[in-house]
């Protein structure tokens, strides 16, 4: 993720150029995110005065807890390449809580940004975060593919088993085989409910009951 903060306001904004106001930061629950921060004025990315320090935090409150929290900045680059980087751990017994059920599709919370330069502390003005619930886990049992039949067996009251198959226009046809198990019978439950067994007589047709 790579954010953007105009110096000029303290907001953060779009792009470097596009200076309009981002409301909501948006992260997802356990994930570890790595932050890029840009500093920009007057249209490009500034770098801040040497030495500069700075943190990063969220909280579901003001006066809570962090979420998440990085007390650090790692800085690459100079001039208009400068990049200020956090690592954002959202995987926290803090987070978790706030997931009470663990059913939420997402909280709401507050992130912040502070840097110290030239002995000068500033602050991000107050922005909304996001934080979704996590799907992949690990552990989950995988999805199981589903093979279309070709078609299936039945078993007629005298022993001959029949392969049952839709023909080009969608008919469904009974042709008898050597094959000497099939079951006798389908179970199906017509659309009020009502059960019914699908099965086939000696001469191959097809019959509900």
């Amino acid at each position: 993720m790579r954010v953007y903060v105009n110096l000029d306001s303290n907001e953060f904004v779009v792009s470097p150029t596009l200076l309009q106001r981002v409301s909501t930061l948006f992260f997802v629950r356990r994930d570890n995110v790595p932050v890029e921060v840009q500093f920009v004025r007057n249209g490009e990315v500034v770098e801040l005065a040497a030495g500069a320090t700075g943190k990063m935090g969220i909280k579901a409150a003001f006066d809570g807890d962090f979420l998440a929290y990085d007390s650090a900045w790692t800085k690459t680059g100079t001039g208009t390449t400068t990049v200020y980087a956090f690592g954002l751990n959202l995987n926290t017994t803090e987070m978790d809580a706030e997931f009470a059920t663990d059913e939420e599709e997402s909280i709401s919370a507050k992130v912040e940004i502070e840097w110290v330069a030239d002995a000068l502390t500033s602050s991000t003005l107050p922005c909304a975060a996001t934080v979704y619930n996590d799907v992949i886990r690990g552990g989950e049992g995988s999805a199981l593919s589903f093979t279309t039949a070709s078609g299936f067996r039945l078993m007629s009251p005298n022993g001959t088993v029949f392969e049952i198959q839709p023909d080009d226009d969608g008919l469904l046809q009974s042709v008898s085989t050597a094959a000497t198990s099939a079951p006798s019978g389908i179970p199906l439950r017509s659309s009020n409910g009502t059960a019914y067994t699908l099965s086939v007589t000696n001469d191959g047709l097809l019959t509900t009951a």
